[in-house]
Protein backbone atom coordinates (compact mmCIF):
# COMPACT_ATOMS: atom_id res chain seq x y z
CA UNK A 1 0.00 0.00 0.00
CA UNK A 2 1.38 3.56 -0.92
CA UNK A 3 1.93 5.41 2.55
CA UNK A 4 0.56 9.33 2.04
CA UNK A 5 -0.25 12.14 5.03
CA UNK A 6 -3.72 13.59 5.28
CA UNK A 7 -3.53 17.52 4.89
CA UNK A 8 -6.81 19.77 6.06
CA UNK A 9 -7.73 23.03 6.46
CA UNK A 10 -10.66 25.60 7.34
CA UNK A 11 -10.74 29.26 6.96
CA UNK A 12 -12.64 31.29 9.77
CA UNK A 13 -15.14 32.48 7.15
CA UNK A 14 -18.48 30.57 7.95
CA UNK A 15 -16.71 27.79 8.38
CA UNK A 16 -16.35 25.03 11.62
CA UNK A 17 -14.44 22.48 12.86
CA UNK A 18 -17.37 20.18 11.01
CA UNK A 19 -15.76 20.82 7.27
CA UNK A 20 -12.54 19.53 9.05
CA UNK A 21 -14.13 16.43 9.83
CA UNK A 22 -15.70 16.22 6.38
CA UNK A 23 -12.26 16.60 4.10
CA UNK A 24 -11.08 13.85 6.50
CA UNK A 25 -14.01 11.37 5.89
CA UNK A 26 -13.71 11.80 2.08
CA UNK A 27 -10.17 11.89 2.52
CA UNK A 28 -10.41 8.32 4.21
CA UNK A 29 -12.74 6.87 1.98
CA UNK A 30 -10.62 8.21 -0.64
CA UNK A 31 -7.55 6.31 0.37
CA UNK A 32 -9.06 3.55 1.51
CA UNK A 33 -10.78 2.92 -2.73
CA UNK A 34 -7.86 3.89 -3.65
CA UNK A 35 -5.24 1.05 -2.00
CA UNK A 36 -3.59 4.38 0.21
CA UNK A 37 -2.86 4.21 3.86
CA UNK A 38 -2.91 7.21 5.90
CA UNK A 39 0.18 7.45 8.39
CA UNK A 40 -0.01 10.69 9.77
CA UNK A 41 -2.10 14.08 9.96
CA UNK A 42 -1.44 17.48 9.65
CA UNK A 43 -4.74 20.03 10.20
CA UNK A 44 -5.17 23.61 10.36
CA UNK A 45 -7.83 25.69 12.24
CA UNK A 46 -9.38 29.06 11.28
CA UNK A 47 -5.97 29.43 8.83
CA UNK A 48 -6.39 31.61 5.90
CA UNK A 49 -5.36 29.52 2.49
CA UNK A 50 -4.02 32.73 1.30
CA UNK A 51 -0.77 32.39 2.32
CA UNK A 52 1.20 29.52 3.77
CA UNK A 53 1.69 30.80 7.04
CA UNK A 54 0.47 28.06 8.57
CA UNK A 55 1.83 25.81 11.44
CA UNK A 56 0.88 22.45 10.87
CA UNK A 57 1.24 23.04 6.66
CA UNK A 58 5.03 24.36 7.28
CA UNK A 59 4.82 20.91 9.79
CA UNK A 60 4.55 19.03 6.78
CA UNK A 61 6.86 20.67 4.31
CA UNK A 62 9.73 19.62 6.91
CA UNK A 63 8.15 16.60 7.51
CA UNK A 64 8.28 15.41 4.02
CA UNK A 65 12.16 14.97 4.37
CA UNK A 66 12.13 12.54 6.22
CA UNK A 67 10.34 10.28 3.54
CA UNK A 68 7.99 8.56 5.64
CA UNK A 69 5.04 9.11 3.14
CA UNK A 70 5.17 9.88 -1.06
CA UNK A 71 1.73 11.56 -1.21
CA UNK A 72 -0.37 14.45 0.53
CA UNK A 73 -3.85 13.99 0.53
CA UNK A 74 -6.05 17.09 0.42
CA UNK A 75 -9.82 17.41 0.33
CA UNK A 76 -9.59 19.73 -2.87
CA UNK A 77 -6.86 21.52 -4.27
CA UNK A 78 -7.35 25.24 -2.88
CA UNK A 79 -6.86 23.55 0.66
CA UNK A 80 -3.43 23.05 0.01
CA UNK A 81 -2.99 26.62 -1.22
CA UNK A 82 -5.25 29.75 -2.80
CA UNK A 83 -2.46 31.26 -4.45
CA UNK A 84 -0.85 29.61 -7.33
CA UNK A 85 2.74 31.01 -6.84
CA UNK A 86 2.54 29.43 -3.65
CA UNK A 87 1.44 26.38 -4.67
CA UNK A 88 3.83 26.49 -7.47
CA UNK A 89 6.47 26.83 -5.05
CA UNK A 90 5.58 24.19 -2.02
CA UNK A 91 5.13 21.88 -4.57
CA UNK A 92 8.45 21.90 -5.64
CA UNK A 93 9.84 21.80 -2.47
CA UNK A 94 7.20 18.75 -1.58
CA UNK A 95 8.47 16.79 -5.39
CA UNK A 96 12.69 17.47 -4.41
CA UNK A 97 11.19 15.41 -1.48
CA UNK A 98 9.73 12.80 -3.62
CA UNK A 99 6.41 13.35 -2.54
CA UNK A 100 3.33 14.59 -4.74
CA UNK A 101 0.31 16.20 -3.84
CA UNK A 102 -3.04 14.26 -4.69
CA UNK A 103 -6.95 15.61 -4.63
CA UNK A 104 -9.84 13.13 -3.05
CA UNK A 105 -12.09 15.26 -5.11
CA UNK A 106 -10.66 16.64 -7.93
CA UNK A 107 -9.12 13.63 -9.92
CA UNK A 108 -6.78 14.86 -12.37
CA UNK A 109 -4.13 12.51 -13.95
CA UNK A 110 -0.57 13.14 -14.62
CA UNK A 111 -0.64 14.00 -18.43
CA UNK A 112 0.24 17.78 -19.17
CA UNK A 113 -3.15 18.67 -19.67
CA UNK A 114 -4.18 17.31 -16.70
CA UNK A 115 -1.30 19.75 -15.35
CA UNK A 116 -2.59 23.06 -16.83
CA UNK A 117 -6.15 21.23 -15.42
CA UNK A 118 -4.64 21.38 -11.84
CA UNK A 119 -3.39 25.16 -12.30
CA UNK A 120 -6.56 26.28 -13.92
CA UNK A 121 -8.44 24.92 -10.25
CA UNK A 122 -5.54 26.70 -8.85
CA UNK A 123 -6.75 29.74 -10.51
CA UNK A 124 -10.85 29.04 -9.96
CA UNK A 125 -9.46 29.49 -6.34
CA UNK A 126 -7.48 31.80 -5.90
CA UNK A 127 -10.33 33.91 -7.80
CA UNK A 128 -12.87 32.98 -5.26
CA UNK A 129 -10.39 33.99 -2.70
CA UNK A 130 -10.10 37.08 -3.68
CA UNK A 131 -14.35 37.26 -4.72
CA UNK A 132 -14.72 36.50 -0.83
CA UNK A 133 -12.30 39.12 -0.03
CA UNK A 134 -14.43 41.74 -1.51
CA UNK A 135 -17.35 40.50 -0.09
CA UNK A 136 -15.76 40.69 3.36
CA UNK A 137 -14.35 44.47 2.37
CA UNK A 138 -17.75 45.31 1.99
CA UNK A 139 -19.41 44.73 4.53
CA UNK A 140 -16.40 45.66 6.75
CA UNK A 141 -16.83 49.39 5.04
CA UNK A 142 -20.70 48.91 5.89
CA UNK A 143 -19.84 48.19 9.49
CA UNK A 144 -17.16 51.35 9.36
CA UNK A 145 -19.79 54.15 7.92
CA UNK A 146 -22.18 52.76 10.93
CA UNK A 147 -19.41 53.40 13.18
CA UNK A 148 -19.35 50.14 14.56
CA UNK A 149 -16.36 48.07 15.89
CA UNK A 150 -15.32 45.41 13.40
CA UNK A 151 -13.03 43.21 15.03
CA UNK A 152 -9.35 42.62 16.35
CA UNK A 153 -7.63 44.05 19.05
CA UNK A 154 -9.05 47.02 20.70
CA UNK A 155 -6.44 49.63 21.47
CA UNK A 156 -4.99 50.02 24.61
CA UNK A 157 -7.26 53.04 26.15
CA UNK A 158 -10.49 51.77 24.79
CA UNK A 159 -13.65 49.17 25.09
CA UNK A 160 -16.32 48.27 23.24
CA UNK A 161 -19.75 48.35 24.17
CA UNK A 162 -22.83 47.21 22.17
CA UNK A 163 -20.11 46.96 18.91
CA UNK A 164 -18.94 50.53 19.60
CA UNK A 165 -15.66 51.89 21.38
CA UNK A 166 -16.18 53.66 23.93
CA UNK A 167 -12.75 55.37 25.80
CA UNK A 168 -11.63 53.71 29.29
CA UNK A 169 -10.76 56.36 31.83
CA UNK A 170 -8.03 55.12 33.10
CA UNK A 171 -5.83 53.69 30.71
CA UNK A 172 -6.79 57.42 28.38
CA UNK A 173 -5.27 59.59 30.99
CA UNK A 174 -1.71 56.83 30.65
CA UNK A 175 -2.04 57.27 27.07
CA UNK A 176 -2.46 61.39 26.72
CA UNK A 177 0.31 61.27 29.17
CA UNK A 178 2.65 59.39 27.04
CA UNK A 179 2.06 61.72 23.91
CA UNK A 180 3.01 65.03 26.66
CA UNK A 181 5.88 63.34 27.66
CA UNK A 182 7.35 62.53 24.36
CA UNK A 183 7.14 65.96 23.04
CA UNK A 184 8.38 67.51 26.45
CA UNK A 185 11.73 65.83 25.02
CA UNK A 186 11.66 62.02 27.01
CA UNK A 187 12.71 59.08 25.00
CA UNK A 188 10.80 56.55 24.16
CA UNK A 189 13.12 54.33 26.57
CA UNK A 190 12.84 56.82 29.19
CA UNK A 191 8.85 56.55 28.88
CA UNK A 192 9.09 52.72 28.88
CA UNK A 193 10.96 52.96 32.62
CA UNK A 194 8.70 55.11 33.69
CA UNK A 195 5.41 52.82 33.25
CA UNK A 196 7.13 49.95 34.38
CA UNK A 197 8.60 51.94 38.06
CA UNK A 198 4.67 52.76 37.93
CA UNK A 199 4.02 49.05 37.82
CA UNK A 200 1.61 50.06 34.56
CA UNK A 201 0.84 46.84 32.08
CA UNK A 202 -0.93 47.08 29.20
CA UNK A 203 -4.40 45.51 28.13
CA UNK A 204 -2.79 41.82 28.42
CA UNK A 205 -1.26 42.10 31.24
CA UNK A 206 2.45 42.73 30.55
CA UNK A 207 4.65 45.44 30.50
CA UNK A 208 5.19 48.32 27.86
CA UNK A 209 7.73 47.87 25.54
CA UNK A 210 9.55 50.78 22.86
CA UNK A 211 7.47 49.13 20.41
CA UNK A 212 4.11 48.93 21.68
CA UNK A 213 5.18 52.85 23.10
CA UNK A 214 5.96 53.56 19.53
CA UNK A 215 2.69 52.66 18.15
CA UNK A 216 0.51 54.19 20.40
CA UNK A 217 2.32 56.85 19.89
CA UNK A 218 1.89 56.31 16.10
CA UNK A 219 -2.02 55.43 16.20
CA UNK A 220 -4.86 57.68 14.56
CA UNK A 221 -7.55 56.14 16.80
CA UNK A 222 -6.31 58.38 19.43
CA UNK A 223 -7.49 61.37 17.63
CA UNK A 224 -10.51 60.05 16.40
CA UNK A 225 -9.43 58.76 13.04
CA UNK A 226 -9.45 55.81 11.42
CA UNK A 227 -8.11 55.44 7.89
CA UNK A 228 -9.52 52.26 5.82
CA UNK A 229 -10.17 51.14 2.40
CA UNK A 230 -8.74 54.67 1.27
CA UNK A 231 -11.42 56.26 3.28
CA UNK A 232 -10.85 58.24 6.96
CA UNK A 233 -13.78 57.23 9.11
CA UNK A 234 -14.02 59.83 11.95
CA UNK A 235 -17.03 58.38 13.67
CA UNK A 236 -15.77 55.15 15.17
CA UNK A 237 -13.18 55.91 17.95
CA UNK A 238 -14.04 58.71 19.88
CA UNK A 239 -10.43 60.77 20.93
CA UNK A 240 -8.60 60.74 23.37
CA UNK A 241 -5.41 63.05 22.42
CA UNK A 242 -6.01 66.57 21.04
CA UNK A 243 -5.18 66.39 17.06
CA UNK A 244 -2.46 69.13 17.59
CA UNK A 245 -0.83 67.35 20.13
CA UNK A 246 -0.97 63.94 17.98
CA UNK A 247 0.21 65.84 15.19
CA UNK A 248 3.18 67.56 17.28
CA UNK A 249 4.48 64.39 18.34
CA UNK A 250 4.74 62.55 15.18
CA UNK A 251 6.58 65.23 13.38
CA UNK A 252 8.82 64.67 15.98
CA UNK A 253 8.81 61.07 15.32
CA UNK A 254 9.63 61.32 11.79
CA UNK A 255 12.94 63.52 12.38
CA UNK A 256 13.67 61.20 14.48
CA UNK A 257 12.75 58.05 11.87
CA UNK A 258 15.11 59.28 9.24
CA UNK A 259 18.20 58.68 10.58
CA UNK A 260 16.94 54.53 10.68
CA UNK A 261 18.64 51.99 8.04
CA UNK A 262 16.98 51.72 4.65
CA UNK A 263 15.14 48.78 4.01
CA UNK A 264 15.16 46.47 0.64
CA UNK A 265 12.29 46.58 -1.75
CA UNK A 266 10.55 43.08 -2.22
CA UNK A 267 11.65 41.12 -5.27
CA UNK A 268 9.19 39.10 -6.53
CA UNK A 269 11.40 36.06 -8.43
CA UNK A 270 8.56 34.96 -11.19
CA UNK A 271 10.24 31.12 -11.82
CA UNK A 272 10.19 30.08 -7.90
CA UNK A 273 9.88 26.87 -7.62
CA UNK A 274 10.31 26.00 -11.47
CA UNK A 275 13.75 27.00 -12.24
CA UNK A 276 16.15 23.97 -11.38
CA UNK A 277 20.33 23.87 -11.93
CA UNK A 278 21.22 21.99 -14.79
CA UNK A 279 24.32 20.69 -13.23
CA UNK A 280 23.04 19.30 -9.75
CA UNK A 281 18.96 19.40 -10.29
CA UNK A 282 18.77 21.50 -7.20
CA UNK A 283 16.31 24.50 -6.95
CA UNK A 284 17.08 27.68 -8.03
CA UNK A 285 16.09 30.93 -5.81
CA UNK A 286 16.43 34.24 -5.74
CA UNK A 287 18.83 36.29 -3.89
CA UNK A 288 19.99 39.25 -4.53
CA UNK A 289 23.79 41.21 -3.74
CA UNK A 290 25.12 44.96 -4.25
CA UNK A 291 27.76 46.02 -6.82
CA UNK A 292 30.67 48.07 -6.59
CA UNK A 293 28.91 51.66 -6.97
CA UNK A 294 26.24 50.47 -4.05
CA UNK A 295 23.50 49.24 -6.87
CA UNK A 296 21.14 46.49 -6.00
CA UNK A 297 21.58 43.51 -8.56
CA UNK A 298 19.00 40.15 -8.69
CA UNK A 299 19.77 36.85 -9.69
CA UNK A 300 19.19 33.52 -9.86
CA UNK A 301 21.29 31.23 -7.48
CA UNK A 302 21.53 27.56 -7.47
CA UNK A 303 20.04 26.89 -3.75
CA UNK A 304 22.77 23.61 -3.40
CA UNK A 305 25.62 26.18 -4.09
CA UNK A 306 24.01 29.12 -1.63
CA UNK A 307 24.30 26.50 1.00
CA UNK A 308 27.16 24.78 0.52
CA UNK A 309 24.98 21.46 0.51
CA UNK A 310 27.29 19.96 -1.72
CA UNK A 311 29.71 20.92 -4.70
CA UNK A 312 28.28 22.97 -7.36
CA UNK A 313 29.61 25.12 -10.07
CA UNK A 314 26.73 26.56 -11.74
CA UNK A 315 26.68 30.40 -12.35
CA UNK A 316 24.06 33.04 -11.03
CA UNK A 317 21.44 34.05 -13.74
CA UNK A 318 20.66 37.89 -14.22
CA UNK A 319 16.86 38.19 -12.59
CA UNK A 320 15.75 40.50 -14.97
CA UNK A 321 17.71 39.15 -18.09
CA UNK A 322 16.61 35.72 -18.02
CA UNK A 323 12.59 35.91 -17.36
CA UNK A 324 12.73 38.25 -20.29
CA UNK A 325 13.77 34.95 -22.05
CA UNK A 326 11.32 32.97 -20.88
CA UNK A 327 8.79 35.22 -21.17
CA UNK A 328 9.63 35.73 -24.80
CA UNK A 329 9.85 32.04 -25.48
CA UNK A 330 6.59 31.09 -23.47
CA UNK A 331 4.71 33.97 -25.63
CA UNK A 332 6.26 32.16 -28.77
CA UNK A 333 4.82 28.87 -27.54
CA UNK A 334 1.56 30.30 -26.56
CA UNK A 335 1.23 31.73 -30.18
CA UNK A 336 1.76 28.16 -31.57
CA UNK A 337 0.00 26.09 -29.71
CA UNK A 338 -3.09 24.25 -31.17
CA UNK A 339 -5.76 26.14 -28.43
CA UNK A 340 -8.99 24.63 -29.25
CA UNK A 341 -7.41 20.95 -29.28
CA UNK A 342 -5.93 22.15 -25.88
CA UNK A 343 -9.14 22.46 -24.35
CA UNK A 344 -10.73 19.54 -25.70
CA UNK A 345 -8.17 17.17 -24.13
CA UNK A 346 -8.54 19.18 -20.66
CA UNK A 347 -12.24 18.68 -20.96
CA UNK A 348 -11.77 15.35 -21.32
CA UNK A 349 -9.60 14.68 -18.90
CA UNK A 350 -11.50 16.63 -16.55
CA UNK A 351 -15.19 14.75 -17.56
CA UNK A 352 -13.85 11.84 -18.40
CA UNK A 353 -13.23 11.30 -14.73
CA UNK A 354 -16.53 12.78 -13.26
CA UNK A 355 -18.88 9.42 -13.18
CA UNK A 356 -22.32 9.41 -11.79
CA UNK A 357 -22.06 9.45 -7.98
CA UNK A 358 -23.92 5.83 -7.14
CA UNK A 359 -22.73 6.27 -3.38
CA UNK A 360 -24.85 9.20 -3.44
CA UNK A 361 -28.22 7.60 -5.22
CA UNK A 362 -27.79 4.52 -2.50
CA UNK A 363 -27.49 6.25 0.22
CA UNK A 364 -31.06 8.76 -0.52
CA UNK A 365 -33.07 5.75 -1.74
CA UNK A 366 -31.39 3.99 2.16
CA UNK A 367 -32.35 7.30 3.78
CA UNK A 368 -36.26 7.41 1.73
CA UNK A 369 -36.56 3.14 3.07
CA UNK A 370 -36.23 4.32 6.61
CA UNK A 371 -38.43 6.89 6.23
CA UNK A 372 -40.78 4.91 5.46
CA UNK A 373 -40.53 2.15 8.40
CA UNK A 374 -40.60 5.75 10.64
CA UNK A 375 -43.58 6.58 9.33
CA UNK A 376 -45.47 3.19 9.54
CA UNK A 377 -44.19 3.22 13.25
CA UNK A 378 -46.00 6.52 13.56
CA UNK A 379 -48.94 5.36 12.35
CA UNK A 380 -48.99 2.38 14.62
CA UNK A 381 -48.45 4.89 17.51
CA UNK A 382 -51.90 6.91 16.13
CA UNK A 383 -53.88 3.59 16.04
CA UNK A 384 -52.73 3.58 19.71
CA UNK A 385 -50.22 0.48 19.68
CA UNK A 386 -47.46 1.19 21.59
CA UNK A 387 -44.62 -0.55 23.86
CA UNK A 388 -41.34 -0.52 24.66
CA UNK A 389 -39.99 -2.30 21.15
CA UNK A 390 -42.06 0.53 19.17
CA UNK A 391 -40.63 3.03 20.80
CA UNK A 392 -36.95 1.72 20.98
CA UNK A 393 -37.49 0.75 17.01
CA UNK A 394 -38.56 4.16 16.33
CA UNK A 395 -35.05 6.00 18.31
CA UNK A 396 -33.17 3.29 16.45
CA UNK A 397 -34.53 4.61 12.92
CA UNK A 398 -34.15 8.44 13.55
CA UNK A 399 -30.61 7.66 14.60
CA UNK A 400 -30.27 5.95 11.21
CA UNK A 401 -31.83 8.51 9.47
CA UNK A 402 -30.02 11.31 10.53
CA UNK A 403 -26.45 9.64 10.32
CA UNK A 404 -27.53 8.74 6.90
CA UNK A 405 -28.58 12.18 6.03
CA UNK A 406 -24.83 13.50 7.61
CA UNK A 407 -23.26 10.71 5.00
CA UNK A 408 -25.56 12.32 1.81
CA UNK A 409 -24.49 15.73 2.92
CA UNK A 410 -20.81 14.83 2.72
CA UNK A 411 -21.58 12.83 -0.60
CA UNK A 412 -22.90 16.47 -2.36
CA UNK A 413 -20.18 17.64 -1.23
CA UNK A 414 -17.96 15.38 -4.02
CA UNK A 415 -20.63 16.36 -6.50
CA UNK A 416 -18.44 17.61 -9.48
CA UNK A 417 -20.09 20.37 -12.35
CA UNK A 418 -18.48 18.83 -15.70
CA UNK A 419 -15.90 21.80 -17.24
CA UNK A 420 -17.80 23.24 -20.70
CA UNK A 421 -15.38 23.14 -23.60
CA UNK A 422 -16.04 26.51 -24.75
CA UNK A 423 -15.37 27.72 -21.48
CA UNK A 424 -11.89 26.58 -21.04
CA UNK A 425 -11.40 27.90 -24.68
CA UNK A 426 -12.30 31.59 -23.58
CA UNK A 427 -9.97 31.21 -20.34
CA UNK A 428 -7.24 30.04 -22.51
CA UNK A 429 -7.74 32.33 -25.48
CA UNK A 430 -7.12 35.30 -22.45
CA UNK A 431 -3.52 34.40 -22.22
CA UNK A 432 -2.76 35.96 -25.27
CA UNK A 433 -4.63 39.11 -24.47
CA UNK A 434 -2.65 40.06 -21.50
CA UNK A 435 -0.03 43.01 -20.77
CA UNK A 436 2.76 41.31 -20.42
CA UNK A 437 4.76 44.30 -19.18
CA UNK A 438 2.92 44.02 -16.13
CA UNK A 439 4.52 41.19 -13.81
CA UNK A 440 1.08 39.82 -12.69
CA UNK A 441 0.13 38.86 -16.38
CA UNK A 442 4.06 37.80 -16.38
CA UNK A 443 3.46 35.21 -13.19
CA UNK A 444 0.02 34.08 -14.53
CA UNK A 445 1.95 32.91 -17.96
CA UNK A 446 4.43 31.10 -16.32
CA UNK A 447 2.62 29.63 -13.58
CA UNK A 448 -0.01 28.04 -16.08
CA UNK A 449 2.12 26.75 -18.74
CA UNK A 450 5.70 25.90 -17.81
CA UNK A 451 6.06 22.75 -15.78
CA UNK A 452 9.54 23.32 -15.14
CA UNK A 453 12.93 24.81 -16.26
CA UNK A 454 16.16 23.38 -16.17
CA UNK A 455 19.20 26.13 -16.55
CA UNK A 456 22.66 25.17 -17.74
CA UNK A 457 25.67 27.73 -18.52
CA UNK A 458 24.71 28.59 -21.63
CA UNK A 459 21.73 27.07 -22.21
CA UNK A 460 18.04 26.35 -20.52
CA UNK A 461 15.36 23.75 -21.36
CA UNK A 462 12.03 24.88 -21.10
CA UNK A 463 9.31 22.28 -20.36
CA UNK A 464 5.99 23.27 -21.27
CA UNK A 465 2.47 21.66 -20.25
CA UNK A 466 1.62 20.25 -23.69
CA UNK A 467 1.75 17.09 -25.11
CA UNK A 468 0.82 18.17 -28.76
CA UNK A 469 1.93 15.49 -31.57
CA UNK A 470 3.79 18.34 -33.60
CA UNK A 471 5.97 20.21 -31.27
CA UNK A 472 8.69 22.48 -32.32
CA UNK A 473 12.09 22.65 -31.26
CA UNK A 474 12.77 26.36 -30.80
CA UNK A 475 16.66 27.68 -31.25
CA UNK A 476 17.31 31.38 -29.70
CA UNK A 477 20.91 32.06 -30.83
CA UNK A 478 22.18 35.13 -29.12
CA UNK A 479 23.92 36.89 -31.85
CA UNK A 480 25.68 40.91 -31.13
CA UNK A 481 24.65 43.22 -33.80
CA UNK A 482 26.17 46.49 -34.82
CA UNK A 483 24.03 48.63 -32.07
CA UNK A 484 24.65 45.94 -29.40
CA UNK A 485 21.04 44.91 -29.51
CA UNK A 486 20.07 41.08 -29.30
CA UNK A 487 17.51 38.94 -32.14
CA UNK A 488 16.80 35.63 -32.67
CA UNK A 489 16.99 32.71 -35.00
CA UNK A 490 14.28 30.49 -34.84
CA UNK A 491 14.21 27.39 -36.51
CA UNK A 492 11.62 24.65 -36.17
CA UNK A 493 12.05 20.64 -36.46
CA UNK A 494 10.03 17.97 -35.28
CA UNK A 495 9.85 16.92 -31.16
CA UNK A 496 11.46 14.25 -29.33
CA UNK A 497 10.25 11.09 -27.51
CA UNK A 498 8.87 13.66 -24.96
CA UNK A 499 5.88 14.72 -26.94
CA UNK A 500 5.31 17.68 -23.83
CA UNK A 501 8.81 19.05 -24.36
CA UNK A 502 10.05 22.41 -25.74
CA UNK A 503 13.27 22.25 -25.89
CA UNK A 504 14.83 25.98 -26.12
CA UNK A 505 18.40 27.01 -26.67
CA UNK A 506 19.24 30.16 -25.20
CA UNK A 507 22.70 31.21 -25.77
CA UNK A 508 23.99 33.67 -22.79
CA UNK A 509 26.29 36.23 -22.24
Amino acid sequence: MKKVCLYARYSSDSQTEQSIEGQIRVCKDFASKNDFVIVKEYIDRAMTGTNDKRPAFQQMLLDSKKHDWEFVLVYKFDRFARSRHDSAVNKAILKKNGVKVISATELISDSPEGIILEGMLESFAEYYSAELSQKVKRGLKESRIKGLFTGGSIPYGYKVINKKPMIEESQSKIIIEMFEDYLSGMRLKDIVDKLVKAGIKNANGKYFTINSVSRILRNENYKGVVFADDTSYINIYPSIVKEDLFDEVNNRLKISKRTSAHHKGKVNYLLSGKLFCGKCNGLMTGDSGKGKLGKIYNYYKCFTKKKDIASCDKKSMSKEYFEDKIITASQEFLSRVDLPKLANKIVNVYNNNIKENYKLKTLEKEVSENKKKLKNILSALENGIFNDTTNQRMQELEITIKEIEEKIAVANTQTTIPFDEKTILEYLQSFKDLDYSKEKAKQRLIDMFINRIVLFDDYADIYFNSSEDNNTKVDLKKQPDPEGSDYFDMAGSKSSKLNCFYRIAIWLW
